[in-house]
């Protein structure tokens, strides 16, 4: 039985095969179709084995004991020969499988080979396909310079620039400028992108040239008619000034916008030089504008305050000056940014004000010279007080001076009167310190009471800046303590008075240089009278002058505490000592010896002054004259106790050293409680007076346990009597001894 064929093996797996692109053979038994033909082959072989079993059967007669083994024979051979023949199949299909994928492998890597030969081109003609679509618009960038530069060039007047199309033609060049500055990589871009920049310069000049002309026009009529109103009320003066001269605002800040906005513009950041020249030709245009039309109503302003009073005292002629401008500056300041925009054109109109000002700065000036009053002088300055609370960085002085700077608008007087009071503030320290001449009433005098006549003379002599300083030093002592200034050395009082009238007056640098020599001054003046009272009496240790002097220096020093002062100051000068070692020596007649070993040019270098840095600290020097005067005054203290009861005698009086013993100690008892008191009429300080006396006593415990060793020791030697020797109180019986006195002093303060 012949098999049908028409659906072989052959047929299913060319129909079923995975194309040019199947790079490997599939197994015969991976092929789901192929498995389904061979179980339907399979299934057909079985049903004839059926079918031909009953007849085989019936044929034999007599059973074949090999027939089972030659039937498996006969279907085995009949499966092999098939299985040959789909093996045979199936080799020439895969044969012909492999070359359909070699060819279409060629195929594949002609195609990858062409794509990528043709890619380039495709984005070629991509690019030049988009640029065929866009060089009409690009175009349009290059085109517009001809009709621009005509108009521009054929711009009759400045009219112009009210036009609608002028303004299309200024945004033409802003987007031309921008598309050039992009697109540097074009041919001939720079060339025109210069041209396109002067057509912006010359549409910007034209709009500034409109807007002076018409800035002009408005100042020749308010001219006109402030001339021919004269003597009409200064409301009508006013509202030509402002209102009449405001209604041009709206159009001028149009126009004025068009140029500032490009100078801000950062694309333009290469032009804003030539773009920033128009502006300020816009701004010096209206400032002038707004000076000329001004200037007669300052003037005649300052005139009325000037021929107001001509005694008027400088305080209230600055304070009516400050209070005119002050209101000047606000009115401009609005009416300025009505033409020109806040936030980019405020700084500019802050530094105009400077120069409307400088008419008052001039007058001021002139008032401020002649004045001499220091406390003058610093209440001036506190009127300006308000507009220097903070630093110029902080949050505060922003929000302080958000529109108009008053305190750059009033430097300059600030500053007049600041340099006005430094030179004061040096004339007064030469003349009431410097040149002041010490005696020794003025040294010692005021600590005695005094008569309240005495007192109200002095205080009508004295200057209001002392006598406020005194009632404030007194307010600050309280009612119930009766010590006063005027018992300290005057020109210590009127140094502190000085220090304390121009505290926040002056720059704090300023301040602190002025502070170094005013307090230097005071004490060489303190130290120069001291000296000179010293000089004076023949008690060497007298304590009046010395706790008198010890008491200006505490003071001194507590009073400096409210000051915030640095000290240390570096003093420049010119040393002109060897100029003047030449001159001694020309005239000693050694003229012809320094000639003979010094050349010329050692000699010139020789007269040339030098010029000399010292740092100069007057905390130290303040401290160094404590420490002395301290030291001066427990040594005097202590020899006046002492006296010469630690002197042994040399003939060997045993009696007599006792007796001096004896004295010593009734001097303790005697003179300790005098000393103290008189401290402490001088100084009120409980813990200075502690200390001072605490001084005093070490000092005497001191040179009496000298005493008592050289005692022991002489007894010892055999040079005093151990028995008499023995009768001196002990060192350490004399300190308790000593101290139990000064114990005493200390609780009996306390009560008092």
């Amino acid at each position: 039985m012949t098999r049908n064929r028409a659906d072989s093996l052959v047929t299913s797996i060319a129909a079923h095969s995975n194309g040019i692109d199947s790079q490997f053979l599939p197994g015969i038994l991976d092929d789901a179709y192929l498995v389904e033909k061979l179980q339907e082959l399979s299934t057909r072989l079985g049903d004839r084995e059926a079918h031909q079993a009953p007849i085989l059967e019936s044929a034999a007669i007599i059973p074949d004991p090999y027939a089972k083994y030659t039937l498996f024979s006969e279907r085995l051979g009949s499966h092999i020969h098939e299985y040959e023949n789909i093996i045979s199949q199936s080799q020439k299909v895969n044969n012909e499988l492999e070359e359909a994928i070699k060819m279409f492998h060629d195929i594949s890597t002609n195609t990858k080979t062409f794509v990528n030969k043709t890619k380039g081109m495709y984005d070629e003609y991509t690019r030049l396909s988009l640029l065929h679509e866009q060089i009409p618009r690009i175009l349009e960038y290059f085109d517009a310079l001809d009709p621009i530069m005509r108009r521009l060039n054929h711009a009759s007047t400045s009219n112009v620039v009210r036009k609608n199309s002028f303004k299309n033609m200024m945004g033409n060049i802003d987007a031309s400028l921008c598309f050039l500055e992009e697109h540097e990589d074009l041919k001939d871009a720079a060339s025109y992108r210069i041209r396109f920049k002067r057509c912006l310069i010359k549409a910007c000049e034209l709009i500034s040239s409109y807007l002076n002309h018409i800035l002009k026009q408005l100042y020749v009529e308010i001219n006109e008619k402030l001339m021919s109103s004269i003597g009409s009320s200064s409301a009508s003066k006013e509202a030509l000034l402002y209102n009449k001269f405001a209604s041009l605002a709206e159009e001028y800040r149009g126009q004025v916008i068009e140029i500032i906005s490009r100078v801000n513009k950062d694309r333009y950041q290469r032009y804003r030089d030539e773009l920033g020249s128009i502006l300020n030709d816009c701004y010096e245009t209206y400032f002038q504008t707004r000076m000329r039309l001004l200037h007669p109503s300052i003037y005649q302003r300052l005139n009325e305050i000037t021929l107001q009073d001509k005694k008027l005292l400088l305080i209230n002629f600055i304070q009516d000056g400050k209070t005119y401008f002050q209101q000047l500056c606000n009115d401009e300041y609005q009416l300025f940014i009505k033409f020109f925009p806040e936030s980019e054109s405020k700084w500019k109109i802050n530094l105009w004000f400077v120069q409307l000002c400088e008419p008052v700065y001039d007058c001021v000036r002139v008032r401020v010279l002649r004045e001499s009053d220091i406390s003058t002088l610093c209440d001036a300055l506190t009127l300006f007080g308000q507009y220097y609370e903070f630093e110029e960085e902080s949050e505060e002085y922003q929000k302080q001076f958000s529109q108009i700077r008053y305190d750059k608008v009033f430097e300059p007087i600030v500053q007049g009167l600041q340099t006005t009071l430094i030179l004061r503030v040096q004339v007064y320290v030469h003349q009431n310190i410097v040149k002041y001449t010490p005696t020794k009433d003025s040294f010692i005098i005021a600590n005695r009471k005094s008569s309240l006549n005495d007192l109200r003379s002095s205080k009508e002599k004295e200057d209001p800046m002392v006598i406020s300083f005194m009632k404030s030093f007194q307010d600050q002592l309280g009612a119930d303590n009766v010590e006063s200034l005027e018992s300290y050395y005057p020109p210590l009082v009127r140094g502190l008075a000085l220090l304390s009238r121009i505290y926040e007056m002056v720059n704090s640098v300023v301040f602190d240089d002025l502070a170094h020599h005013i307090v230097h001054d005071c004490m060489l003046s303190l130290k120069t009278a001291y000296n000179k009272v010293q000089h004076s009496t023949n008690d060497l240790n007298n304590f009046e002058v010395k706790l008198a002097y010890l008491k200006n220096l505490l003071m001194l020093r507590q009073q400096l505490q409210n000051f915030n002062i640095q000290y240390s100051v570096n003093e420049t000068y010119l040393d002109f000592s060897g100029m003047e070692t030449f001159f001694k020596s020309v005239t000693a007649g050694a003229r012809s010896l320094r000639f003979r070993d010094s050349s010329v040019l050692s000699l010139a270098k020789g007269l040339v002054p030098k010029v000399v840095n010292n740092l100069v600290d007057a905390r130290s020097e303040l401290m160094l004259d404590l420490r002395n005067i301290i030291k001066d005054f427990t040594e005097a203290a202590a020899k006046s106790v002492i006296q010469n009861t630690l002197i042994i005698d040399n003939k060997g009086d045993d009696s007599t050293l006792i007796q001096k013993n004896m004295l010593l100690r009734q001097n303790v008892e005697d003179k300790f409680p005098r000393i103290y008191a008189e401290i402490c009429i001088y100084v009120k300080d409980k813990e200075v007076v502690s200390h001072l006396i605490d001084a005093v006593q070490e000092i005497i415990i001191e040179s009496y346990r000298s005493f008592y060793e050289e005692v022991s020791e002489k007894a010892q030697s055999g040079q005093l009597d151990k028995v008499q020797s023995s009768e001196v109180m002990y060192d350490d019986v004399f300190a308790e001894f000593l101290s139990s006195v000064t114990g005493k002093l200390s609780s009996s303060s306390k009560d008092l």
